[in-house]
């Protein structure tokens, strides 16, 4: 399935435009989340904001989620960041929302203080539920997003 429209954070946004969050050396990793957990663009900013709407463990789903590949590269005057595919084989959950999070340690468990980056919604007012199916996220071709300079 193609995620939807990715929506940076706001801290991450601040973050970025002041240097201390890395989008080419900093590991990050995509997370699932449930309908029970409602992003705020604006006002999240760390893990602890979106951690208790996690997709339970098991069924196909670890806890935090998958390490991701990411890129960025400039063509211009536009600068994209881009990740690989996540795939979750033989999985049964119900997730609304994938959210990407830096992994401030890099050690793949989470901690309460890590930031943000980016979030968007699975399906478009719904859930997507895989029954011992694959469940993958197809990012969009032009990345996930794009800084554009003017």
């Amino acid at each position: 399935m193609a995620a939807g429209a990715w929506k940076v954070y706001g801290s991450a946004a601040e973050k970025i435009a002041k240097g201390t969050l890395d989008l080419d050396s900093h590991a990050f990793r995509i997370v699932l989340l449930t309908a029970a957990h409602t992003p705020n663009q604006g006002t999240h900013a760390t893990w602890a904001d979106a951690s208790a709407g996690e997709v339970a463990n098991g069924n196909g789903y670890a806890t935090h989620g998958k390490l991701i590949t990411q890129t960025v590269t400039r063509s211009s005057l536009v600068v994209t960041f881009d990740c690989d595919d996540q795939s979750w084989a033989a999985s049964t959950f119900t997730a609304k929302w994938a959210l990407i999070v830096r992994d401030a340690d890099a050690n793949g468990a989470l901690a309460s203080t890590d930031d943000l980056l980016a979030y968007c919604e699975l399906e478009a007012g719904g859930t997507v539920s895989p029954s011992a199916a694959a469940l993958t996220i197809t990012m969009n071709a032009a990345g996930v997003f794009a800084l554009t300079a003017s």
